[in-house]
């Protein structure tokens, strides 16, 4: 190959990956916001429920350490592609991974919690902290569906080239 073909080879692909990095990071702000408003929704419940249970101590420290540990790697994910170091596309799809599994479980347990809740007083419980449970819950669902796309789309940029 001559020289310029290798210099317009480095120009198609470094606009393929402009496209890869810029779309994977609209993913991960994302991600980060959903994340703020999961661990938002579920302080209410978890931490001021001293006459009622609406959420169970385990199923609140899976979601605290969800959430907090994911909040914490995606802003250091986020800040390093500011700064124009990326991560590996194999690792990232392996970060992205195990959240997708962490939010599987803390969805399911959440819902649960949230069944069972509702089912096991004759009387009302505070309707506010439900409603919260509820939406962390639903606001966990959604986010485990972006990371399901995250992962996807990880995955279709590696293989293509597209990511390093």
């Amino acid at each position: 190959m001559s020289p310029a073909d290798d210099s317009s080879y480095a120009a198609n692909g470094s606009r393929a990956s402009k496209k890869a990095t810029y779309t994977l990071l609209v993913i991960k702000v994302l991600e980060l916001l959903l994340l703020i408003c999961c661990i938002g929704l579920i302080d209410s419940p978890a931490a001021h429920s001293q006459a009622r249970t609406f959420i169970t101590p385990r199923v609140a420290a899976l979601c605290y350490v969800t959430f907090g540990s994911l909040i914490i790697y995606t802003s250091i994910n986020l800040i390093m592609t500011m700064f124009g170091d990326a991560t590996p596309w194999r690792s990232a799809t392996l970060w992205s991974l195990v959240a997708f599994v962490l939010f599987i479980a803390t969805t399911a347990l959440l819902f649960r919690d949230w069944s069972n809740t509702k089912m096991l007083y004759n009387w009302h419980p505070n309707m506010q902290r439900l409603d919260f449970l509820l939406g962390a819950a639903s606001v966990s669902l959604v986010t485990t569906i972006i990371y399901l796309i995250d992962v996807i789309l990880t995955i279709r940029f590696g293989m293509s080239g597209e990511l390093e």
